[in-house]
């Protein structure tokens, strides 16, 4: 395809020859979708084996949540006698003990599921922001800029994904956002969260941005358009796969985190619900430990993830498979 030059700010002519070169790499794309399947098709004793397998992994996956949502409707003498996915007898008491609990911070005040469950979507959503910000950001310097060292540092920062750090990072991670003074905050633990995965989602996104073409690079920089201002204009509006898979194992990842929210909000009212579902171990003033309400804590917190994955589970495949056959 020839090169077309724009005189001025042709906005209109950058759009269709944007659109133009969209489906052209859309048509390579199902091409070698179409190749990869053919290549894939199996002997019949090898897809009865491969089913098997699936089958097995699915009933390992959803055989514990089936018993999550069984044990919330028990008493905890019923959990504790043995295992059974059918009640006996099914009670809703739980759930009304569990959202109506309150837990009493160091300032007097007192807060309970409601609040645990808003501060929780609250670090979620902060989280996403932040880690979809420097992730495409990151990605596309490494992708399309070129400066000093640029490989060294790139095979740095992505050699941190093979190193479980663990708990040697922590300390400085708390010291750092305490002399910010963002201890004991939403922002503070958001900022932690969206930064100790970062080397992962770079490694997706730039496998990603490697399957867009660099043409329309060019056709922006000939209409004028900065570096800066090609990663906002076209570069971010192609990466809506990528960054919607990124998004959601990001609100997943800070959701079931326990450590850090643990770690950074001392108040109870700040407090997220991942951290209250596990004191619900002690919660039952019975001298031993209230699984049933443990239970009934954990579908609460479980609930919300599912149905973001569900909403957004389209867009999660169509960024994971998107850059792995380059059009």
């Amino acid at each position: 395809m020839s090169k077309k030059v724009y005189s001025g700010k042709d906005k209109a002519a950058l759009n269709a020859h944007i659109e133009e070169l969209q489906k052209k790499y859309a048509k390579k794309g199902e091409k070698a979708r179409e190749d990869v399947s053919m290549r894939l098709r199996m002997h019949p004793a090898v897809k009865v084996v491969l089913y098997l397998f699936l089958i097995i992994m699915v009933f390992i996956t959803v055989i514990p949540l089936l018993y999550a949502i069984s044990g919330s409707f028990k008493t905890n003498q019923e959990v504790l006698s043995g295992i059974n996915l059918i009640p006996k007898e099914p009670t809703l008491e739980n759930y009304k003990r569990v959202w109506g609990m309150s837990a009493v911070g160091d300032g007097g005040t007192s807060s309970n599921y409601m609040i645990y469950t808003w501060n929780s979507i609250k670090v979620s959503l902060l989280t996403v922001i932040f880690t979809l910000f420097m992730t495409s950001l990151c990605a596309y310097t490494f992708q399309r800029g070129t400066f000093p060292g640029q490989k060294a540092l790139y095979w740095l920062y992505l050699g941190t994904m093979f190193i479980g750090a663990g708990t040697i990072t922590i300390f400085p991670l708390l010291q750092v956002t305490s002399k910010l003074g963002m201890n004991n905050s939403h922002l503070g633990t958001a900022i932690l969260q969206s930064s100790v995965t970062g080397a992962s989602n770079l490694f997706l996104t730039m496998g990603y941005l490697k399957t867009i073409s660099k043409e329309l690079d060019d056709a922006a920089r000939i209409d004028g358009c900065s570096f800066v201002g090609t990663y906002f204009r076209v570069i971010l509006p192609l990466s809506k796969p990528i960054l919607a898979t990124i998004a959601l194992m990001a609100f997943r990842g800070s959701w079931n985190n326990y450590l850090m929210p643990r770690l950074m909000l001392a108040d109870a009212e700040k407090s997220t619900l991942v951290v209250q579902v596990v004191k619900l171990r002690s919660a039952g003033g019975e001298g031993i430990t209230s699984y049933n309400l443990m239970l009934t804590g954990t579908v609460f917190a479980a609930l919300p993830m599912i149905l973001v994955f569900l909403f957004f589970n389209r867009w999660f495949i169509a960024g994971i498979t998107s850059g792995s056959v380059k059009g």
